[in-house]
């Protein structure tokens, strides 16, 4: 693929603040190049030397500038290291490859130092080097004039610049890609608005339906399920809309409603509850500095997706992988006949370490979380009228009705039949 560093996105004067201060600091001059060798900026405050400034004064050495970076950079970029070079005049350079999502787009061009004391033999080879310079004894003063660089600081400096380079790319990536997901998050919360305003809903129904849409949004933020989630939080703040007829005070204080529920539907799925509450508190600040509806229903789409991504993430690495593990096989066979030891079989420890890092991770027991998962399962069975009680609890992995209705009751405060009525 042939890509150019003027194409790739890349945050210009970011990158050039940063070389700049990199080239400050070590005194060697820092160019920017594309694919072509072609300059495309150089470090601030920060000239040539006078001898690549001489050389450059001689009809057709631009040029022969331009190829020397050209086969450099295409080097660089084949190996994905800095490549080091003596360029056509015969001083030596690095180039630095700048690589994005696998593709070089050009590279830092580095150097114009020597890595010995110039001697007769060097002196020769400069002739060689340069056939067409007339005023060799000017030219071999320069030179004279030239950094001398040992190797060892050499291969230091590019290995340095090589990951401030890389680390400079993955940082605008990231930030791309999360201008990207805000732009496509706020494109969906505006088409989902404006279907709303096409449909036939009204604003007149009760909240009953917006209800038992919360209900589940909470069920899945418990059970970390983050299609669900999505799906059904963008529905439920088009039923939000619809139902408040667009009335931006009231869907202010519905969008504050909200976010208290989930942050604590998080919690119970795994957040630690200081970061729940430090995260609260920023989005409210963020909520009294808008005013806008779709930023209101940005920002609690926001703090959704961040209070998922930060579930687990103080932990342990090891732990997490294991508990995303454990949840999984639960989320996968709770309509099964499951124990502790079916769980910690699967992930090969033992059941004392499972139990452990459920306590310390999710503040509950290995059957707490699986009789938590088989009532929110049986929620969703609710609606489907054509199930009785006795197939939903069947359902959801109880072997006796009656003690499926005890369950229920003591997590969803009233027992399945009512809880139906309520329903229809």
């Amino acid at each position: 693929m042939n890509e150019n560093v003027e194409d790739a996105n890349i945050d210009k004067n970011y990158l050039l603040d940063v070389l700049s201060s990199f080239s400050k600091a070590t005194g060697l001059y820092i160019d920017a190049v594309n694919n072509e060798g072609e300059s495309y900026f150089k470090a601030n405050n920060v000239e040539r030397s006078e001898f690549c400034k001489f050389i450059r004064s001689h009809d057709r050495c631009n040029e022969k500038c331009k190829e020397s970076y050209k086969v450099a950079s295409i080097e660089a970029g084949k190996w994905e290291e800095p490549y080091f070079f003596r360029c056509h005049a015969g001083i030596v350079i690095w180039a630095v490859p700048i690589i994005i999502k696998g593709v070089s787009v050009g590279s830092i061009m580095c150097g114009q130092v020597l890595m010995w004391e110039p001697d007769e033999f060097f002196f020769e080879e400069l002739k060689e080097f340069n056939p067409y310079i007339e005023e060799f004894e000017t030219l071999k003063e320069k030179a004279m004039n030239l950094e001398i660089v040992s190797p060892n600081k050499t291969q230091a400096v590019a290995d340095t610049l090589f990951i401030v380079v890389n680390y400079l790319v993955k940082r605008n990536i990231c930030i791309l890609e999360n201008k990207d997901s805000s732009r496509l998050l706020m494109q969906k919360i505006r088409q989902e608005l404006e279907d709303r305003k096409k449909s036939d809903f009204h604003k007149n129904d009760d909240y009953n339906s917006y209800l038992k849409k919360e209900r589940k949004l909470l069920s899945y933020i418990r059970l970390g399920d983050k299609v669900k989630i999505k799906n059904t939080l963008l529905n439920l703040l088009g039923d939000l809309y619809v139902k408040t007829g667009g009335d931006k005070n009231i869907i202010k204080l519905r969008i504050l409603e909200l976010a208290s529920l989930i942050s604590r539907a998080a919690v119970d799925g795994g957040l630690d509850a200081e970061i729940a509450m430090t995260m609260m508190e920023d989005f409210n600040k963020e909520i009294c500095k808008v005013d806008n509806i779709e930023c209101f229903f940005y920002e609690i789409y926001d703090i959704t997706r961040d209070f998922l991504d930060k579930i687990f993430i103080l932990g342990d690495k090891k732990h997490i992988s294991l508990l995303k593990k454990a949840r999984n096989f639960i989320m996968e066979n709770y309509s099964k006949t499951i124990k502790i030891e079916d769980v910690a079989q699967y992930l090969f420890i033992s059941k004392s370490h499972l139990s452990r890092l459920f306590r310390k991770e999710l503040d509950c027991t290995v059957n707490d979380y699986i009789t938590r998962v088989r009532v929110e399962k049986a929620v969703e069975l609710m609606k489907k009228r054509e199930l009785s009680i006795k197939d939903i609890s069947i359902s959801v992995g109880f072997k006796s009705q009656s003690y499926f209705t005890k369950v229920f009751k003591k997590h969803i405060d009233v027992n399945p039949v009512v809880y139906r009525n309520k329903l229809f």
